[in-house]
Parts: C-alpha cells; structure tokens; sequence
C-alpha cells in the first residue's frame, strides 16, 4: 500500500503511513483506513459516484497544489481537489487565485473568541477561549458556518469588547449580536427573560427597561391583588365596587403573559442596543488598551444583587397582600397545597 503513503484518509483526515491497514472503494479507489472504512460504512464521496469522480493522490506538484486549494479557508478542514465546497462546513472553497484572495479576507474565515472576564483582569495576553460558529451566505447564496475573530466588529464593536461587556454566557450573545447584525432581525427566544421578566433585565444592567418593566408588572397584578382581598377580607375594602374585577383580572394575566412573551422574543435586542450604547461611550473615553477593557468590565458583565433586589421587593408585595387578606387566605393556600 506504498502508493497511497502521505496521502489523507477522508475520515480522520490523518495520513497513511507504509503499517496501515487500508481498504480502498471500488467504485472511485479513494483509500481509507479499515477503521474508518468500517465507521462510515459507506464511500465519502458516494453521492458523486453516479458523476464519474475518481479519487486522485495528493503526492506529487500538482498534488499538492491541488489539496492546498482544496483546504477549507473558513475552517481548515482538508477536502477532496477539485471540490467546490468544503465537506465540513460548507464553505466555498477557492477556484482560482482571486477567489483565494477573497477567501482570505479576515472577515470570512477567523473565528469568534470569547474571552473569560476573570482572566482578561488576571491576564491580558491569556490565549481566547473556545470560538463561536454561527451561519453566514456566500456570494453564490448558499449558507455555510460562519467564524470570525476577536478583533472582527459586531455592530462596530471588536468581538473581544462585547465578550468583555457581556461577561457570563458571552457565546450565546456574541452569536445573537452577530445573527442580528447580519439579518437586521430583533426577535431572539431568551428563556431566562421570559422566565424572569425584569429580575432579568436587572441582571444584565439594563436599568431603565428593568424598571419600567418591574412598575408594569406589579401594575397588572393590582387587579388580583384586589380579587384575593376581596374574597377573604371583604370588609376591608368596604363598599368599593367591584363588578369591574373579573374583567380587569381576566385582561391583566393576558397583558402580564404578553408582556413576558415580549420579553422572551426581544429582551436581548434591547440588551444588544443597550449595551452597544455604553460600549460606544468607552471607545470615546478610553484608547484601545488596558483602560478600555478595565471600562468594560466595569461598566458591562451583571448584577445578581439588583436581581435578588427585584425578587425581595416582590416578595414583600405578596406578603402585604396576605396580610391584608387575613388569616383565611392562609388558610386557604394551606390547604390547597395539602397541610
């Protein structure tokens, strides 16, 4: 099997060597170790089969010019010569020496890093941690996994700079900011919002939306604040009308479910515009630099205290509501949860 020696097994992508054992298909003799043959269970190449493809080695000049061409730009990955796109992630793979020039761009091959906060504070040359794959189109229309680097702009702002403002979970963001960016949607499911509602929007800083979010919640739960005092402790709301009350609680859970489904689907494009925001107030104030990162996480990462804040005082409603109900609400609720 000398003859396939130096050559890439299209699994493993690791090359032969004069000790494998290799097994070769049939149909277009593209070698394999038996391992691997035995993996896949089929030729890698079968669907172009029916084309008349043939495998050709990789050793010699034009070999190898040719597998250089054939090495994805967007991911690495080594693809059969002469294939348009690369089997691993889609990308188009160069044609010619300007498309290798176009393929080379910054922007359509490098990955998105993230960085820790605790280490950028602790180490600034502290290698990126693991990379962010989203999806992109190419000049032809098809989509293929997309990564871009650390020092590639979102909106703008260096992918390091948000992963440093963001602080936890910069992956999932990064990714959001980018696809938003790219499609100019605003819509992205964010189950934490949804679940959470303003003690969210307190985490992640934004002070405004948490507030106003947090007076209209406690606005739509009056109404059945009213309706649980009305049923325990009559007398304490006298002679107050209340035929209005069923339909002013019916029409405040639907408002209160919208409100949290509106959180759920735009939460993080408010977050992405707020943060977005403050992070272009650092570029102004700071010089790329030390100051600039020390800013951003200052100014950026989250705020668990605000959020506990947000629960606490919810918490105290409640329990001012139960008070003001009296002791047969206690009762109730005691007995419905089987004590």
């Amino acid at each position: 099997m000398t003859r396939y020696t130096g050559n890439h097994c299209p699994v493993c992508e690791q090359a032969f060597t004069d000790t494998d054992d290799i097994v070769v298909c049939p149909d277009c003799g593209t070698p394999y170790h038996r391992d691997c043959w035995k993996k896949v269970g089929a030729c890698m190449h079968r669907s172009e089969h029916a084309a008349g493809f043939e495998w050709q080695p990789e050793i010699g000049p034009e070999a190898v010019k040719a597998a250089h061409e054939a090495t994805c730009p967007n991911c690495g990955t080594r693809n059969t010569p002469g294939a348009a796109r690369c089997s691993h992630c889609g990308c188009p793979l160069p044609r010619s020496e300007a498309d290798s020039a176009d393929a080379a761009k910054p922007e359509e091959q490098v990955p998105i890093y993230a960085r820790d906060p605790a280490a950028l504070r602790q180490d600034r040359s502290a290698a990126p941690g693991p990379h962010i794959e989203t999806y992109s189109a190419d000049r032809e229309g098809g989509i293929y996994r997309r990564e871009i680097g650390p020092e590639d702009t979102i909106d703008g702002i260096k992918a390091k700079d948000w992963a440093a403002y963001v602080g936890r979970s910069p992956m999932y963001y990064l990714m959001q900011f980018f696809r938003m960016s790219i499609t100019n949607r605003k819509a992205a499911v964010c189950l934490s919002a949804f679940l959470f509602g303003p003690a969210y929007l307190f985490y992640r800083k934004m002070w405004k939306e948490g507030l106003l979010t947090a007076i209209l919640t406690i606005v739509l739960s009056i109404p059945t604040f009213i309706e649980i005092i009305s049923v325990f402790n009559p007398s304490l709301l006298g002679a107050m009308p209340l035929g209005w009350l069923p339909a002013a609680v019916n029409v405040c859970a639907v408002a209160s479910w919208a409100l949290n489904i509106i959180l759920g689907l735009f939460a993080v494009s408010w977050y992405r515009r707020e943060a977005k925001k403050n992070i272009d107030r650092i570029y102004a104030d700071y010089p790329d630099g030390e100051a600039r990162t020390d800013a951003l996480l200052q100014k950026g990462g989250t705020n668990l205290l605000a959020a506990l804040l947000y629960f606490g005082i919810m918490l105290l409603l409640a329990s001012l509501v139960i008070n003001l109900a009296g002791p047969g609400f206690v009762q109730y609720a005691m007995s419905i949860s089987g004590y």
